[in-house]
């Protein structure tokens, strides 16, 4: 029986928490075990576990827990003396055992039910979650450091879904000296029980008694290390142990199914789908009208009130309410995606164990849900939960969850998502400086074209921000770059959304980045690493140690980046083609120069999500690499105004393509406010992101839940001052090192001299040539 219709529903939340709670002795299944209170850990710790106990009885599916922990600081005393415990009244029932306080030899008891307070806090609430949990509050008075907090609950289940059968998920706290831990499970010997552990060499101990097994790990004098920088959500901790007697994943995709029941008969969907084929006929233009109804016009609201938070509310009570958490907007995209013939499903993820949930033995272990369907002979994977998504029905992009488990009878196992669905997206910068040299400003266009998941990126930001907001933060950002900027004009961007496609299109006047050349005549453009190299992070490691988790990358990752320099007095320079591989990443860098300009590309893409524990030393030279070809130097000669600025200077490309549906394409025009002819505004260096990282950032609670993090990167320093102060030798408009009169007249001396040159060397030539010819004329002797 999949659900289990035993537990109320809908009833006063708080009621429901005092009925499901008393505070009673402990049951006799439970193997009392002493608090070693002597143990002293070797690493100081504001707290430490004395004892973790936790043992399981499956077949009336209670758990009873066990804890006794040292207050060491009087900081460990500040958070652990309003003592807390949150439970679902709609599906647990608690049973307190002891809460007390030991110093030296004196125990002083605090349970009693006059003393907890019930508290409806509703803690995801930020996070638009109502979940109907409630905390129990005990607040403790006269705790002291070195006091020893210790106590006892029972808490039975009554799961909606697979109440048949037990599963149970055991680790210890991170970074804590633990000095004895203990888990156990009790069951039937008829359950086929299954254990995992994150070591095959921790075995339990087992003993059958009265057709009833125990299995039982413990330990003594633990500690777990505290997590690295950068290590991957995904990656488990180093201890954990798991029990399941779920025969596999289909059993758990079935029970689902038979909960989530589909509604044949609904007149306000069939409503809707009459509505969106009157106004559509292609197919593709219909399934982006559902998708865009779904995303765009019900907002992200989870209430768990009812259903436990496992049965997602009836596609006909969403479109009233016009909210629901990603299982309620899945279901009803299913249904209207179903009603205009396309097969649909949804598709339960992981956004935290994403491919580590393969290692695991099958459980209810899903936090988020999205949509599959099949158009065309294609399969593709949506969520709908994003907002103002472009692509079309056929290039949407999500975050890749690396695996699902479909909500079907049909389904034997985990799947990938469609490698169309996760591909990486494109992201082009184009930067084409016009260079002065006599002191002035010179200018700078930045064209920023965003393909896929970066065009939501983007989208959103100029959805949600105002367009002031957002020139100053990228305003600031240009100044990060190139030490002094102001904005020319006004900020223009365009919205493809069928094609999934948001270009920007900004002026810069720039100052402060050029320095002292070898020569009094000469300055220097230090080229600081390209956005594709800043947004490489270097793994820190400590001498003497040793990585011991994953290395997480951005993946997937495409960018390519395009500086292009315009000045009279380039000094002709070559660099050659360079390219760095290796099995996570690829960059290259390509040159191009002629006369007057230089042109950069820079390109750069992840080939994997993360660099395994003993490879992060070797990936660390590789980024080291790519920062030093991606940096460099261009000697330019002093005295010479930027060039003209071309037609399509600081404007928008062309679209890429035509709008293809009505419904697609949206041309936003550039910022309503004035368009000023000079620097409107100017703004000096701050300590902050680079334009990349800043228009990369994670928007995750705003968007959906969840969304790719982007690790900070640490940029290389470079022997460019960043400051004023740092160095006198920066050309500005304050210090010019040579006035143009000056440059001119200079010129000319040398000009002169090389004319005085030419009759020389075309005389001596000459005279060559002439004494050659007179020797070949010679008769030889008889």
């Amino acid at each position: 029986m999949p659900v289990d219709s035993s537990v109320p529903q809908g009833s006063n939340t708080l009621k429901d928490a005092r009925e499901r709670l008393q505070i009673g002795p402990v049951s006799s299944w439970v193997i009392p075990l002493p608090t070693p209170t002597d143990f002293k850990a070797k690493k100081t710790a504001p707290t430490t576990y004395l004892l973790i106990d936790r043992q399981t009885q499956a077949e009336h599916r209670r758990t009873y827990y066990h804890y006794a922990m040292r207050l060491e600081t009087m900081q460990a005393v500040q958070h652990a003396s309003q003592w807390r415990l949150e439970f679902e009244p709609a599906t647990q029932f608690v049973t307190i055992h002891s809460i007390k306080i030991r110093r030296e030899n004196v125990e002083v008891e605090h349970a009693g039910l006059d003393k907890i307070r019930i508290l409806q806090r509703e803690s995801g609430l930020e996070g638009f979650i109502i979940d109907g949990a409630v905390t129990l509050l005990l607040v403790l008075e006269d705790v002291r450091p070195g006091d020893i907090l210790e106590w006892s609950y029972t808490i039975e289940n009554q799961p909606r879904l697979l109440p048949e059968h037990c599963t149970a998920f055991f680790t210890l706290p991170i970074g804590s000296p633990v000095g004895k831990f203990h888990f156990s499970l009790q069951f039937h010997e008829s359950r086929q029980m299954k254990w995992k552990s994150a070591s095959p060499d921790r075995k339990p101990a087992e003993n059958t008694e009265n057709q009833s097994t125990t299995w039982v790990w413990q330990g003594e004098n633990l500690e777990t290390p505290e997590p690295e920088d950068n290590t991957p959500e995904w990656h488990l901790p180093n201890f954990w142990i798991q029990i399941s007697n779920c025969p596999d994943w289909s059993t758990i995709a079935t029970a689902f199914c038979n909960a989530w029941k589909e509604e044949p008969e609904n007149p306000r969907l069939s409503e809707i789908i009459q509505q969106i084929k009157q106004e559509e006929t292609d197919l593709l233009r219909q399934i982006e009208k559902a998708i865009r109804l779904v995303q765009d016009e019900h907002r992200y609201l989870s209430v768990n009130l009812e259903l436990g938070g496992q049965v997602p509310t009836a596609p006909e009570t969403v479109l009233r309410r016009r909210y629901g958490d990603c299982k309620d907007l899945s279901f009803l995209l299913t249904h209207l995606l179903k009603r205009l013939g396309i097969p649909a499903r949804p598709i339960l993820v992981n956004t935290r164990l994403r491919k580590s949930i393969a290692s695991l033995l099958p459980m209810v272990l899903f936090d988020h849900a999205v949509v599959e369907y099949q158009v065309q002979g294609e399969t593709r994977w949506v969520d709908a939960t994003l907002k103002k998504q472009g692509g079309g029905p056929l290039n949407r992009i999500i975050f890749d969850f690396a695996l699902g488990l479909p909500v079907d009878t049909a389904a034997s196992g985990l799947i990938a998502p469609p490698p169309a669905s996760v591909q990486a997206s494109l992201y082009e910068v184009k930067e084409t400086i016009l260079v002065d040299t006599t002191g002035k400003d010179s200018l700078l266009s930045v064209v920023t074209i965003a393909h896929g998941r970066h065009a939501d990126l983007l989208r959103h930001d100029f959805e949600t921000q105002d367009i002031k907001v957002l020139e100053e933060k990228r305003l600031q950002a240009c100044a990060n770059r190139f030490f002094r900027a102001g904005r020319i004009g006004s900020l223009k961007y365009r919205d493809d959304r069928d094609a999934g496609e948001f270009v920007v299109a900004e002026v810069f006047a720039i100052n402060g980045f050029l320095t002292e050349g070898p020569r009094p005549e000469t300055c220097i453009f230090h080229l600081r690493p390209s956005y594709a190299a800043d947004f490489l992070g270097r793994p820190e490691i400590k001498p003497g140690t040793k990585r011991q988790t994953p290395f997480a990358l951005p993946h997937p990752y495409k960018i390519v980046h395009t500086l292009e320099v315009q000045s009279p007095g380039l000094h002709p320079e070559i660099l050659p083609a360079h390219r760095v591989q290796s099995r996570f990443v690829y960059f290259s860098r390509a040159h191009k120069g002629l006369g007057t300009y230089c042109l950069l590309t820079f390109s750069f893409n992840t080939l994997v999500d993360s660099v395994p524990a003993d490879q992060v030393a070797d990936y660390r030279k590789t980024v080291e690499e790519i920062w030093a070809v991606s940096s460099g130097r261009i000697h330019l000669m002093i005295g010479y105004a930027h060039p003209k600025k071309r037609r399509d200077f600081g404007e928008l490309p062309l679209p890429s393509r035509k709008p293809a549906t009505r419904t697609g394409s949206t041309q936003v025009p550039s910022a309503k406010q004035p368009v000023a002819t000079t620097a409107s505004k100017e703004v000096t260096a701050t300590p902050t992101s680079s334009p990349l990282a800043m228009a990369l950032v994670s928007k995750a609670e705003s968007i959906s839940k969840p969304v790719e993090i982007i690790s900070k990167t640490e940029i290389p320093k470079t022997d460019q001052p960043s400051s004023p102060k740092e160095s006198s030798s920066r050309i500005t408009n304050a210090q010019p090192l040579l006035s143009p009169e000056e440059h001119r007249s200079q010129r000319k001396r040398k000009q002169k001299k090389r004319s005085l040159l030419w009759p020389i060397i075309i005389g001596v030539i000459t005279i060559s040539l002439i004494i050659v010819f007179i020797f070949a004329l010679r008769r030889p002797p008889q």
